[in-house]
């Protein structure tokens, strides 16, 4: 088990072939993700040259001339008409502000139900469907299917959500490239009709190491039949992953077949036993000698000889395929062992996958004990991703053993993501413990939701925000206050969130090129969203994963100097918040970055009034006031407002 070649099953010469098959199929992923990415790129650097060109009056955020007509071309009915702030009033001709500027908020231009109502009934909003509306889509993960349509996409994306999940065991990964494709364009029109660049996190489930049948087809909602005689066929064909039938089953052993001989027994389940009448190169020809009701995602036990406990080709072929269609995340279907872990990561080296981040899957109430033997859990994986299973009666109420505590509770202390999936919470099968309500509900950075699920969890979504909302301040005071940091990161990130909570600020903005900032700031749990404004591409394949965390690409090579990058990026961020409506004048907007030129990490924050009028050339003065003026010019404009 130390080499790739006894995960293959055989020879040196299998492996290769293995790798160069896997290959061939997923190389054409590779073409058509990195067509939609550079799409985006080239969307995201002609919004940024218009948004600095309606700011500023004059193009420099880049060198380059704005091709106007290409702009016109992405402009959509619902971008801004004009986001026109000019720096300094007295060059400028009167301008009417109602009528170019799309930042002010003008009573008068508020539809009539919002007019008529909105002065009795202050900080409620009027549901608009009858199920409700989530109190914040960012704390959301959906899991896509296949059945995900491009509607759905663009209102998940419109809804606040920046982060994804697929299954990779279910169906082909043809069909997933191509879902992978399909929301990347989904985040192409939406950053069209914001005006700004849209980007999300795709993260996968890789198959599972020990076997399963596939999923059944649609029509066999109450399960199938198999009676004794009949021909069952099993296959490795990832293509019968979802359309199972009596005759056709799928199940992930493409390294298990090379060992099956005739007339060996397969079970499927507790009860069915099928026997090997034909072994052919990926399937298996089978007849039912004891019948049961074949159901979606059974256990299927092969015969002893059969190695169940290495690396299968399913995992391999998954991992290669996130590496190609650019995703960053992938959880492993059980926890294992150390030696499972260091399998895995092993060959993931091989396959040059080892830049990957690893997450495990642990259902945290079958967990028993209360020894600290799973606290190895917490160190070794990147993240977590929380179930729950099916209570034995329902409802019941959620036990969590000190062991399942502890992991949750050092994962978060390790500020690693935490995904909770709360199915069976949301419909009342399982009710939470007051005891437990940090692990619920305070924990986790995401709530993983299905997409054929959406609409079954506003109660808990309702249930969280109200729970959140009481126990933050008591978490808050309760964290200690010593810095475990070599930089004073911890206190920094704790001060952070204490200011937004202490002036109710409408937006904390973090100006950075690493996420270190981002994910200490998180770690405190603030309800105050977060904006990550940078230059680092890799960061948007995982950073959204972070609680209440938003990406805004800010990539040019344009700005060399520190203080313009970082005066940049903060109007820019400013400009994004504004025109979304999420912030408005008078509001405190916390500006997080670094102060002192060389450096990396973010180590100074300004509280920041908004002045929708104004704040281009106020940002100027206030991130860094001993350079405030420009020495050259006559008229001693502020340094970022000039052009020298």
């Amino acid at each position: 088990m130390s080499t790739v070649s006894r995960l293959v099953g055989s020879t040196r010469g299998s492996q290769i072939e293995v790798y160069e098959n896997i290959w061939k199929k997923l190389k054409i992923a590779t073409i058509d993700v990195d067509k939609v990415l550079k799409a985006k790129e080239l969307l995201a650097a002609m919004q940024r040259r218009k948004a600095f060109r309606n700011l500023f009056g004059l193009e420099v955020s880049d060198g380059s001339e704005l091709n106007v007509d290409a702009m016109q071309r992405l402009e959509s009915v619902h971008s801004l008409r004009k986001m026109t702030i000019l720096e300094d009033a007295s060059t400028t001709e009167d301008v009417d502000i109602a009528e170019e500027e799309e930042l002010s908020e003008d009573i008068c231009q508020l539809p009539f139900d919002e007019e008529r109502w909105g002065n009795f009934f202050t900080d409620f909003e009027i549901l608009g469907v009858p199920e409700g509306v989530n109190p914040n889509g960012n704390n959301q993960c959906i899991e896509l299917g296949y059945g995900s349509t491009d509607e759905e996409l663009n209102m998940y994306l419109q809804t606040g959500v920046r982060c994804f999940l697929v299954d990779l065991f279910r169906g082909p990964l043809g069909r997933t490239q191509d879902l992978v494709v399909r929301l990347r364009e989904t985040e192409i029109a939406v950053s069209k009709e914001y005006g700004f660049p849209v980007v999300s996190t795709i993260i996968a489930k890789l198959s599972p190491r020990h076997q399963y049948s596939g999923y059944l087809a649609e029509e066999y909602t109450t399960g199938v039949k198999l009676c004794r005689g009949e021909r069952v066929t099993l296959t490795t064909d990832r293509d019968y992953s979802l359309f199972c039938t009596s005759r056709v089953i799928y199940v992930n052993a493409r390294f298990l077949l090379v060992d099956i001989q005739k007339f060996d027994i397969i079970l499927v389940g507790e009860d069915i036993q099928l026997m090997v009448r034909t072994v052919r190169q990926d399937h298996l020809i089978c007849c039912v000698c004891r019948e049961g009701t074949l159901e979606s995602f059974m256990p299927v036990l092969f015969p002893q000889r059969c190695s169940r406990y290495r690396v299968s080709y399913e995992e391999v072929e998954d991992l290669t395929f996130s590496r190609e269609v650019g995703i960053n995340v992938v959880i492993s279907n059980i926890v294992g062992t150390v030696q499972y872990v260091n399998d895995l990561e092993r060959v993931m080296t091989q396959l040059q996958c080892d830049g990957l981040r690893l997450y495990a899957r642990v259902v945290i109430n079958d967990i028993k004990g209360c020894d600290g033997e799973m606290n190895w859990v917490a160190q070794h994986y990147d993240g977590l991703l929380v179930e729950l299973s099916e209570p034995p009666n329902a409802p019941d109420i959620l036990q969590i053993c000190p062991d399942a505590q502890c992991i949750l509770q050092l994962t978060h202390a390790a500020k690693k993501p935490i995904i909770f999936n709360p199915w069976h919470i949301s419909q009342q099968r399982l009710h939470v413990d007051p005891e437990h309500y940090y692990h619920v509900f305070f924990y986790p950075d995401k709530y993983l939701v299905r997409s054929d699920q959406y609409q079954g969890v506003f109660y808990f979504s309702f249930l969280q925000s109200a729970i959140f909302d009481q126990i933050l301040p008591m978490a808050l005071s309760k964290m200690p206050l010593c810095d475990s940091s070599h930089t004073g990161a911890d206190g920094m990130a704790r001060a952070v969130v204490t200011a937004s909570m202490e002036a109710n600020a409408a937006a904390i903005v973090i100006c950075g090129v690493t996420t270190r900032m981002v994910q200490k700031v998180a770690h405190f749990r603030p309800k105050t969203p977060i904006l990550f404004v940078s230059h680092m591409r890799s960061a948007e394949d995982y950073v959204s994963l972070y609680h209440n965390v938003t990406m805004l690409p800010f990539r040019t090579s344009f700005f060399t100097g520190h203080q313009r990058n970082i005066y940049s990026k903060s109007v820019f961020a400013l400009a994004y918040l504004a025109s979304r409506k999420s912030i408005k004048d008078g509001d405190k907007i916390i500006l997080v970055y670094n102060y002192a030129t060389g450096t990396t990490f973010p180590e100074k924050y300004l509280i920041y009034t908004f002045d929708k009028k104004n704040f281009v050339s106020h940002l100027g003065k206030s991130l860094f006031p001993q350079d405030a003026q420009c020495d050259v010019c006559p008229d001693k404009k502020g340094i970022f407002m000039c052009t020298h």
